[in-house]
């Protein structure tokens, strides 16, 4: 008769299991998204990552050769982006360390750490536009001003992207 004392231990304890949770409703532990999981990809990228790379390289090359003091960066530039920037149609050149040498410190430093994730296309055909506020930093962000605008237009000329007015 052993069989009988563990049946009556175990509907003694029946009723104790159902109070430890407090509800008879089983719930779910709070839903957390998952890496790539496209909800969470960002509404103001309309094109496709893969498709606006070039663009954004080159953007990328322009910034981080303003970090790195290398006027070669100049030729990530339209002619008539150098008008309005430096005065002159291929003035970058001659004028890239007098520009650069407005920018802080701290934007230089900024400006080693930027990335460019994301672009939104326009505003002509097959442009490409970067706003400032879309740069990715990793540390703080450079201040936009004389070299860095508020928005950068990237457009194909030839087999090359250059930044544009």
């Amino acid at each position: 008769m052993p069989v009988r004392p563990l049946l009556v231990a175990v509907l003694a304890v029946l009723p104790l299991l159902g109070a430890c949770g407090g509800q008879d409703e089983v719930t779910m532990p709070p839903l957390t998204p998952e890496p790539g999981d496209s909800q969470f990809t960002d509404t103001r990228a309309t094109t496709s990552t893969e498709e606006s790379f070039p663009a954004r390289l080159a953007l990328y090359k322009y910034l981080r050769g303003i970090a790195a003091g290398n006027p070669k960066a100049c030729v990530y530039l339209t002619p008539a982006y150098q008008r309005e920037v430096f005065g002159g149609p291929t003035a970058c050149r001659s004028g890239f360390a007098k520009a650069r040498a407005n920018l802080s410190p701290q934007d230089i430093t900024a400006l080693r750490g930027v990335t460019v994730p994301v672009c939104e296309p326009g505003p002509g055909n097959g442009d490409y536009t970067v706003r400032f506020e879309d740069l990715a930093w990793k540390g703080a962000p450079a201040v936009p001003g004389g070299l860095l605008t508020t928005s950068f237009t990237l457009r194909k000329s030839g087999p090359h992207w250059q930044i544009t007015t």
